[in-house]
């Protein structure tokens, strides 16, 4: 039986005007084209559904004017390892051990 697509999580791009001066480095390094500049050369989120999340709109801005957030399901196992770490840590200290 074929299981109907999961929608993927939508990200969220935050673009912080006050802070951008224009320059366009987000745009030009965007791989999937999410990004585009308005009629006063500042970004704009073209077509959020391309976005693979990648964050180098996030990475590039030497301005720190955009923000990408990140799927929470796609999280690297080292970081599982050590949040269960400190979950067994606080338990530990919790119960006296």
């Amino acid at each position: 039986m074929v299981e109907p697509k999961k929608k993927k999580e939508e990200p969220k791009i935050d673009i912080y005007k006050a802070w951008c001066k224009a320059c366009g480095i987000c745009v030009a390094f965007c791989p999937t084209g999410v990004l585009a500049k308005d009629e006063a050369g500042y970004p704009y989120v073209k077509d959020i559904d391309k976005c693979s999340n990648c964050g180098w709109c996030e990475i590039r801005c030497p301005d720190f004017a955009i923000t990408v957030e990140q799927k929470k399901k796609g999280k690297k196992k080292a970081e599982e390892k050590v949040e269960e770490a400190e979950a067994g840590s606080e338990r530990g200290v919790a119960s006296g051990q």
